[in-house]
C-alpha cells in the first residue's frame, strides 16, 4: 500500500497539537510516549516542532495582554470549556505568527543539519540552494526576509547557491565569513584552519582582510583570521568525497590517515612520528578503510597491526621484520 505523506500545513497543525498537549498539565505519559514518537519518525516533524515552540515562545509577551474581543469571550464561554477555548486561541495565535518564522518572513527560525560520522546529508533549502554535508558535519540555517545565514560548527559541505541580490547568502565558518555571488563552492572546517575552494562563480572571504575567489581557486584562514596559501591541493581533489572518494598528492602518512579516519569509528596512529613524514598519493574510498589501508602499507613500508576491535597501528616493517 502506498503511503502519501502529510503534506507541510498538515505536519505544522500535529506540531501545535502536540504542543499544546505537552503543555498541559492533564498529558499523561502515553501521550509523552506518542509524541516522542512523533517527533522520531521524520526530521520533518522535528522542525515544524521546533517551530512551532519558537513561535510560542516569542509570542509570550502577548498573552498576557488584554484583548478585548478575548477578555468577551472568556466571559462568555461557560467553565469547562475554558481549555477548548484557549487551545483555539492558542492555535490561532501560532498560525498567524507562522509567517514571520518562514524562510522569507521577517524573523525566520534558524535549523540545524547534521551528518553523523560515516555519512553524507544533502539538504535543499527553501530557496532552491543546497548544502552536501560531509562525514561528521554540521551547519545552522537561519533564513529570514532579509538574509540567508549559514553557521558552519564543524566539519565541512559544498554549498550550491541560488543567487539572490536582495538576500545575500552568507557562511560563517571560524574567524571568518563567505559570501557567495552566484556559485558553487566548499568550506572545511580543519583543526588547524578553515579552508575555502570554488568551483563555479565567485565567492569574498572576509577574514583579517577580504579575498575574492572565482572558480577554480582556494584559500585557507587560520584562527586570527589570517590567510594561508594551500599547497598541491585543488578543488577537484578537496572535493571527491562527494564521490566517495579521497585523493591525495604527495601528502604526508599523518595527514592521510587523519582524513581517513574521519570516515570511521576506528582509531588509527602511526608507531612514532618518522612514519608520519612519509608521502603518500593516490585515490582511496571514504568507505573502504581495509582496502585503503593495505593499498598504503603497498606502497610504503609499513605494516598493519589491528589492536583490538577498535584501533589499528602502522608500524614500521623494518621493526617488525627485525
Amino acid at each position: 500500500m502506498k503511503t502519501i505523506p502529510p503534506s507541510p500545513d498538515s505536519v505544522q497543525t500535529q506540531a501545535i497539537d502536540w504542543l499544546l498537549r505537552i503543555r498541559s498539565a492533564n498529558c499523561t505519559a502515553t501521550e509523552r510516549q506518542a509524541f516522542n514518537n512523533w517527533l522520531e519518525e521524520s526530521a520533518g516533524h522535528r522542525q515544524a516542532y521546533e517551530t512551532a515552540q519558537a513561535q510560542w515562545e516569542w509570542m509570550e509577551p502577548f498573552k498576557a495582554m488584554n484583548f478585548p474581543a478575548r477578555d468577551a469571550a472568556l466571559r462568555y464561554r461557560k467553565k469547562p470549556h475554558r481549555f477548548l477555548f484557549v487551545y483555539a486561541a492558542a492555535s490561532l495565535l501560532l498560525a498567524l505568527g507562522l509567517t514571520a518564522f518562514m524562510p522569507n518572513g521577517w524573523l525566520g527560525i534558524p535549523h540545524t543539519y547534521v551528518a553523523e560520522k560515516g555519512d553524507r546529508q544533502t539538504v535543499t533549502l527553501a530557496d532552491g540552494s543546497s548544502i552536501e554535508l560531509n562525514t561528521d558535519s554540521e551547519v545552522r540555517v537561519h533564513f529570514n526576509r532579509w538574509r540567508r545565514n549559514v553557521e558552519m560548527i564543524k566539519g565541512e559541505a559544498f554549498f550550491t547557491v541560488t543567487h539572490d541580490a536582495e538576500r545575500p547568502f552568507e557562511v560563517r565558518a571560524g574567524s571568518g565569513r563567505i559570501r557567495d555571488i552566484g556559485t558553487a563552492f566548499e568550506v572545511y572546517i580543519k583543526p588547524e584552519q578553515v579552508i575555502v575552494a570554488v568551483q563555479e562563480g565567485i565567492v569574498e572571504v572576509q577574514a583579517s582582510g577580504k579575498r575574492e575567489l572565482t572558480a577554480g581557486q582556494q584559500l585557507a584562514f587560520n584562527d586570527r583570521g589570517e590567510f594561508q596559501a594551500l599547497q598541491d591541493q585543488d578543488v577537484a581533489g578537496l572535493t571527491a568525497w562527494r564521490q566517495g572518494k579521497l585523493v591525495f598528492r604527495d601528502r604526508c602518512l599523518d595527514d592521510v590517515l587523519a582524513e581517513v579516519g574521519r570516515y570511521h569509528d576506528i582509531r588509527i596512529r602511526l608507531q612514532n612520528e618518522t612514519l608520519g613524514k612519509l608521502r603518500v598519493s593516490g585515490t582511496f574510498l571514504t568507505a573502504e578503510l581495509d582496502d585503503t589501508l593495505s593499498a598504503i602499507a603497498a606502497i610504503l613500508p609499513v605494516n598493519i597491526d589491528h589492536v583490538g576491535a577498535h584501533e589499528i597501528v602502522l608500524k614500521s616493517a623494518a621493526t617488525l621484520y627485525r
